[in-house]
C-alpha cells in the first residue's frame, strides 16, 4: 500500500464527525382508506330440541378499512466536526509557513558555521540548513492538519432526505365472507377430553343422549367456536341437560342447579324432580340451622358445651362414615381430631383424619391465630357443610366453630 494512502487513513481517523438527525413533519397530501382482508374465525347457530343439538357452523374473515394520513416528511441529518476550524487554520499556517521558509532557504547562504567545529573537524550547520529544518517542521505539522481540515470539510455535509410517510388514523372492522366449513368439530369437556363429530356443508346434530362426556366449548380446526348470547344460552341448556345423565349422585345443591338450567329446554319433563330437589334442600337448611346455634364462645371447652358434637371424626372412628354423604349430615355438629396436610389460605385448610382428608374452613369472627402448617395436630368442634372441589378433588368440607392445635 503506497505512502499517501496510509496518511489518508490516518487522517480519517482523526477526523471525529458528530451526526444528529431530526424529522421533520411536513403538510398533509392526501387521505385515503385502504382495505384489507385477515383471518377471522368461526362461528355457530345453535338450535336445541332435546335431546338434539343442532348446530351450524360458519367460517368468516375479519374485512378491515384502514383511514390512512399521507405526510410529507423531511428527514435532515446534520454533520458537524468540533475539530474543523482548528485543523484546518494550523494546516493552513504550516503548510504555507514551512513552504516559505524552504522556498526563501535557498536565498540564504549555505556557508557553514565556521565558530563551531566538532570533534571529526567538522563546521557548524550553515544558516540555509537552520532555515531549510524550520521550514520542514512547519510543512510537516502543517500538512497533515490542512489533509484533516479538508477530509473534516469534505465528511461534514448537512443531507435533506425527503420522504412520503403513510399513518393509519383509524380502523373500522366488519365480518365478512361467511361460509359454511366442512371438517371435524370437537366438544370439549372441563378435564380437556373431547369427542370429534363430522360437519357438512356447515349442518351438525349432536345426540345428547348418547353423549360419552359433558362438553362446556366447540373448536373447530384448532380455533374457538365463537357463540352470540342467545346461542350460548341454549348450548348451556343443553350440556346441563346432558350432565344430569352423569351426575345422578351428585350433591343437591349441584343437582338443582343443573335441573333449573335444563329446565329451559326441557321444561315440564324436569320441573317435578327440581320440586323434589329444592324442598329437599329446604329441608336441609333447616336442620342445619337446628343443629348451628349461634352461640359466642371463647374457648374451645365453650364450644364443646354449647355445640355438643354427636359425632366424632378421628382415625379409627365409625363416624368416619358421615363423610361418604356428609351432605345428608350438614349442619350436624362434630368433634374433628387430625394433622393438617397443608393450608389453602389464612383460613382454609386440609386435615387428615386417619386415611381421609377434609377441607376446614374457618369463619373470620373465629379466626384460628395459627396457621395451617403441615404436620400440625389439631382438635376442632366444627359443622357439616357438604362438599368442596379443590382442585381435582371434592372433599367434604367442616365449618370450624373453635379450632386449636393439640400439642
Amino acid at each position: 500500500m503506497r505512502p499517501w494512502t496510509w496518511l489518508l487513513l490516518a487522517c480519517l481517523g482523526c477526523t471525529a464527525i458528530d451526526t444528529n438527525t431530526r424529522v421533520e413533519r411536513g403538510p398533509l397530501l392526501r387521505t385515503f382508506e385502504r382495505p384489507a382482508v385477515l383471518e377471522g374465525g368461526v362461528t355457530a347457530e345453535v338450535r336445541a330440541d332435546w335431546p338434539y343439538l343442532q348446530l351450524t357452523v360458519a367460517g368468516y374473515d375479519v374485512c378491515r378499512l384502514e383511514t390512512v394520513e399521507e405526510h410529507a416528511e423531511e428527514v435532515v441529518t446534520e454533520r458537524t466536526a468540533r475539530a474543523f476550524g482548528p485543523s484546518l487554520s494550523t494546516g493552513v499556517v504550516g503548510t504555507l509557513a514551512g513552504a516559505g521558509l524552504l522556498i526563501a532557504s535557498f536565498f540564504i547562504s549555505d556557508a557553514p558555521d565556521t565558530r563551531l567545529i566538532d570533534a571529526a573537524g567538522h563546521y557548524g550547520a550553515s544558516t540555509r540548513q537552520y532555515v531549510q529544518l524550520a521550514g520542514g517542521i512547519s510543512a510537516g505539522v502543517g500538512l497533515p492538519a490542512l489533509v484533516v481540515g479538508l477530509v473534516t470539510m469534505a465528511r461534514a455535509k448537512d443531507e435533506l432526505r425527503a420522504e412520503k410517510v403513510q399513518e393509519v388514523v383509524g380502523l373500522k372492522d366488519a365480518r365478512c365472507n361467511e361460509r359454511p366449513l366442512t371438517g371435524s368439530l370437537a366438544l370439549v369437556t372441563d378435564e380437556g377430553g373431547h369427542v370429534e363429530l363430522p360437519v357438512n356443508d356447515g349442518a351438525l346434530d349432536v345426540d345428547g343422549a348418547q353423549m360419552p362426556v359433558v362438553p362446556v366449548a366447540l373448536r373447530f380446526d384448532g380455533h374457538t367456536v365463537e357463540l352470540q348470547e342467545a346461542d350460548q344460552a341454549r348450548f348451556t341448556a343443553w350440556t346441563s341437560c346432558v350432565a344430569l345423565r352423569f351426575q345422578q349422585d351428585a350433591p343437591l345443591a349441584l343437582r338443582a342447579e343443573l335441573l333449573h338450567a335444563c329446565e329451559a329446554l326441557r321444561g315440564e319433563a324436569v320441573r317435578e324432580e327440581l320440586a323434589q330437589v329444592e324442598q329437599a334442600l329446604m329441608a336441609r337448611r333447616a336442620t342445619a340451622e337446628a343443629w348451628a346455634p349461634q352461640t359466642q364462645v371463647s374457648s374451645f371447652e365453650d364450644a364443646v358445651t354449647a355445640y355438643a358434637p354427636g359425632l366424632q371424626l378421628s382415625s379409627g372412628s365409625r363416624d368416619l362414615r358421615v363423610l361418604d354423604a356428609p351432605e345428608e349430615y350438614e349442619g350436624r355438629a362434630v368433634l374433628l381430631q387430625g394433622i393438617v396436610v397443608g393450608g389453602i389460605a389464612e383460613n382454609i385448610g386440609v386435615v387428615q383424619v386417619g386415611d381421609r382428608e377434609v377441607l376446614v374452613f374457618i369463619p373470620p369472627a373465629r379466626t384460628w391465630r395459627e396457621s395451617f402448617s403441615p404436620g400440625t395436630r389439631v382438635d376442632a368442634v366444627a359443622l357439616l357443610a357438604g362438599r368442596q372441589t379443590l382442585g381435582e378433588k371434592t372433599l367434604p368440607l367442616l365449618r370450624a366453630v373453635w379450632m386449636r392445635s393439640a400439642w
